[in-house]
């Protein structure tokens, strides 16, 4: 009886190792990534599969359309970061990560003459985003 009782003991025992193992056992996941976009502008993000549900953290940073099951439009609303994630029909993540959306877009140029700046999108050909700032005035009695 008490051999009975040893073995049954041994069984369970491997059996909750085996359990605690798998549970401990790291999930595949989509990778994780950070989707940079300035304020006012929108990227694409691919989807490895068919989304289900869309999730963003702080939607007033930005906000996300859906293109096809397969296809993610993010718009920069306001200068922040946020969190994005697309899970499948079985919640199983398909892509995720940071969306850091900036005041400036990556084509963005600033020139500097002396303390005058100006700002400039480029893309083949130059558009002035912002009219070069004039030189503050000197104090009176300064040179």
């Amino acid at each position: 009886m008490r051999r009975l009782s040893l073995a049954i003991a041994a069984v369970f025992s491997l059996f909750g190792a085996a359990v605690a193992a798998q549970a401990a056992a790291p999930t595949a996941s989509a990778p994780t990534r950070t989707m940079t976009v300035a304020a006012g502008q929108a990227t694409t993000v691919p989807l490895g599969g068919p989304a289900r549900e869309i999730v963003v953290g702080d939607p007033q940073i930005a906000d996300v359309s859906v293109i096809n099951d397969r296809t993610l439009v993010i718009l920069g609303k306001r200068v922040g970061v946020t969190t994005l994630f697309a899970f499948d029909a079985q919640g199983r993540p398909l892509a995720g990560g940071q969306v850091l959306v900036t005041d400036v877009t990556a084509d963005a140029v600033t020139v500097q003459r002396g303390v005058n700046a100006s700002a400039y999108a480029c893309d083949g050909r130059c558009t002035a985003l912002t009219a070069a700032e004039p030189a503050p005035a000197p104090a009176p009695g300064q040179p």
